[in-house]
């Protein structure tokens, strides 16, 4: 369905707006639109760019009332998230948890209610702000992302999907249709951890650790960098052999990621901060 054309006021450009109803009809939108179509999910970080002009799109594919991708399912071991499912939805309860608590924690801590309201797992995801809360976890998670094209349905691993800081892995008319993440074991432990100056400012650095000696996985990851979120190889490995049996101190953590090419002319404190509030959460008492 096509509707006409909105002269949407601020200081917006002019565009056509149509509203699907189901994914495959976005991706035959887009398919039609070429360059000159933008999908449009909660609106929480494209409308605010369009306002400043920093986006001009000519065509607006709203996916809002696409219930197909508000799906949630949970198998044995993942648990699948449809990509226009809310940050709020997540804080509430309503998916189940792959790992406990860790979701609703995530999702509590991002901006206002107001913001969680609208706001998406999979927009965020694609919007691919280095500085946003989901890319960090996700990428801790070990999330895979399924897309539906023209060409038809494929699997991303969250480790593909950001080649470069807001720039992600999608071709052209593709969209996210669901988040997949593995379940944990009932012996995994989480931390999370960011450093922001007010909740609505993006986070000045990002922290995530995984551990699941059951399944033998360990993960801990930086973000809030210039770059797309990293995992720190070698202390993930460290990790999963050796836990730790108390808290990291603050310089060790710095001399962990020292190294790290992305933290050049950045506040190494603060990333170091990150990182060392997230061990302790995962493993202190």
């Amino acid at each position: 369905m096509k509707e006409p054309s909105l002269d949407v006021h601020m200081d917006s450009a002019q565009f056509d707006y149509v509203r699907v109803l189901y994914a495959e009809e976005a991706v035959n939108v887009l398919a039609q639109c070429g360059e000159r179509g933008v999908v449009l999910a909660g609106g929480q970080s494209l409308i605010p760019q369009m306002s400043l002009r920093a986006a001009v799109p000519h065509v607006i594919v709203d996916l809002g009332q696409v219930t197909d991708l508000r799906v949630i399912e949970a198998h044995g071991d993942s648990v699948s998230i449809g990509a226009m499912v809310t940050h709020a939805m997540i804080e509430d309860g309503q998916v189940p948890a792959p790992i406990t608590g860790m979701l609703p924690y995530v999702a509590h801590g991002i901006a206002h209610r107001d913001v969680r309201n609208r706001g998406t797992l999979g927009g965020t995801a694609c919007w691919a702000d280095p500085c946003a809360d989901w890319p960090t976890a996700l990428l801790a998670l070990d999330a895979t992302l399924v897309t539906l094209s023209p060409q038809g349905e494929r699997r991303i691993p969250i480790t593909s999907f950001y080649p470069e800081a807001f720039t992600n892995a999608l071709g052209p008319a593709e969209i996210v249709t669901s988040i997949v993440l593995p379940r944990s074991s009932k012996r995994a432990r989480w931390g999370y951890y960011k450093v922001t100056r007010t909740v609505s400012e993006s986070a000045d650095a990002i922290a995530a650790v995984i551990s699941d000696p059951e399944r033998g996985v360990s993960r801990v990851v930086l973000g809030g960098l210039k770059t797309p979120p990293v995992v720190l190889t070698e202390l993930s490995e460290d990790i999963r052999h050796r836990p730790p049996s108390g808290t990291v101190g603050l310089e060790a953590c710095e001399e962990m990621i020292s190294h790290l090419p992305g933290l050049a002319d950045v506040n190494l404190h603060n990333y170091a901060f990150a990182l060392n509030r997230a061990l302790r959460s995962a493993f202190a008492g």
